[in-house]
């Protein structure tokens, strides 16, 4: 009896790490051409809070996005980077509750990676405003006003 107790505990061990090893922990828009598409695979993920026109991400999440296996949960981690172009008119939907504070965009390097597939969708020639949400240093908010464009990076490790 001893024996069954333990394959049985080792069995559904190795069950449980194959079906959480199985999900997908990272999404990114690189090869989705249709802007419709980023959309709608980024919407879920994040918190909308007005119409988007166009997207860009690049998403690590520890528990997957895939919800369709029996997974064990871990830890909360977490690192979002995504791009989004909204019209101009909806951005302080996007910044109410944040404070205003300075940055750098040279500081900012993960920025990058998240335009050079479209890079023409991203151009931006107004001054950077920097956000961060009050007791959330974890997170970062750029906004370019002119452009209706908004940066953002969080990332809960």
């Amino acid at each position: 009896m001893e024996t069954f107790k333990k394959n049985y505990f080792l069995g559904f061990a190795i069950l449980t790490i194959c079906l959480s090893c199985s999900k997908t922990t990272n999404m990114n828009s690189e090869n989705i051409e249709n802007k419709n598409e980023r959309i709608e695979k980024l919407s879920p993920e994040i918190k909308v809070h007005s119409e988007i026109l166009d997207a860009e991400f690049n998403l690590f999440n520890v528990n997957g996005f895939n919800n369709n296996f029996f997974t064990v949960p871990g830890s909360s981690s977490r690192d979002y980077k995504f791009v989004i172009k909204i019209k101009n008119a909806h951005i302080p939907l996007w910044t109410k509750d944040l404070e205003k504070v300075k940055g750098n965009l040279e500081t900012e390097k993960w920025m990058k990676s998240l335009g050079e597939t479209r890079q023409n969708n991203w151009k931006t020639i107004s001054e950077p405003i920097f956000y961060k949400r009050k007791n959330e240093p974890n997170g970062t908010i750029i906004v370019f006003e002119k452009e209706g464009i908004i940066y953002k990076h969080i990332n809960q490790l």
